[in-house]
């Protein structure tokens, strides 16, 4: 069977509101490995490709999808479920340009561990790859827990964003965009505490191109951006983009709670260490190695 590029996957299957957000356009399953079509935009508001690169949140979203696509029609994982990713790990192993795709990529992931709890899946690992003509231009893994809405309900109380209002801590203050390689405020995902420099998670929800539907939290794709735009204004770097990233969720981001961001980027190793805290309790913490050149073969770039 070959992969169809046609039309999108049902959008409930990878948890997005709009059919333009959905990266995924067919799927199959062949002796155990399944196989998903992905067709990237040559544009996006928040994740634009940088001299006809795609960015790699763009690449960590495909992959996103491509569990949760599976989750759902390989495992029968029910559509209410919260698809919650513990543990997720990418790494970019080679340019995926906008010139060199034409129907031809294809997310591959396989089942590498179940277990269950009272006959319900408890938690499911997978391990995932993007192929473009064949060739691996990234790989990754996920460590997934289903979260049916009984057990939802009773470890969280909806607090759901109000739509039309950003909320800022007191004495805090969007960063200035051009600082983490932004034009525009709205697309900025991070505040400052005036007083001491501390940094927060503070998105604006009328963003549509990162909100096209209010949720209760923060998406693991608005932590990811944070800690991009964390790592560029630490180091200065505002073209800096992830070549390879780890990262455990810990526990929900709130709206009305926003979390600080700390930021290890005096790294000896190459590998940069972001964490997450509300009230001192870690949320998130992340691993990530960085680029400032994202658009050159990876022979040829400098590490930050």
């Amino acid at each position: 069977m070959s992969l169809s590029y046609a039309s999108t996957v049902p959008r409930q299957l990878v948890h997005r509101r709009s059919p333009a957000d959905v990266l995924l356009t067919d799927y199959e399953t062949v002796d155990g490995t399944h196989r998903a079509a992905v067709q990237l935009p040559t544009s996006h508001r928040m994740f634009v490709p940088v001299r006809r690169t795609h960015d790699s949140l763009m690449i960590a979203e495909a992959l996103r999808q491509a569990v949760s696509l599976f989750c759902h029609v390989e495992h029968d994982v029910p559509l209410d479920h919260v698809v919650y990713i513990e543990h997720f790990r990418f790494d970019i192993l080679d340019l995926l340009s906008v010139d060199d795709i034409d129907d031809s990529l294809v997310a591959e992931s396989i089942t590498t561990d179940r277990t269950f709890e009272d006959e319900s899946l408890d938690n499911l690992k997978l391990s995932a790859r993007l192929l473009n003509r064949g060739q691996v231009v990234a790989s990754g893994t996920a460590s997934v827990r289903p979260i049916g809405p009984d057990v939802y309900s009773k470890v969280r109380k909806p607090t759901m964003a109000d739509p039309h209002f950003r909320y800022l801590p007191a004495g805090t203050e969007v960063v200035e965009p051009a600082g983490v390689g932004r034009l525009d405020p709205a697309d900025v995902v991070l505040a400052r505490h005036t007083s001491d420099g501390t940094l927060v998670v503070a998105p604006d929800p009328r963003n549509l191109a990162m909100f096209d539907h209010s949720v209760e939290y923060l998406p693991g794709v608005t932590m990811l951006e944070a800690a991009r735009q964390a790592l560029r204004s630490a180091t200065g770097c505002v073209g800096l983009d992830f070549t390879s990233l780890e990262v455990r969720f810990l526990g929900f981001a709130e709206w009305a709670n926003p979390c600080t961001v700390i930021v290890d980027s005096d790294t000896t190793d190459g590998i940069h260490r972001i964490q997450f805290e509300h009230d001192g309790v870690v949320l998130s913490a992340m691993s990530v190695t960085a680029t400032p050149e994202p658009w050159l073969p990876l022979s040829d770039r400098s590490s930050r």
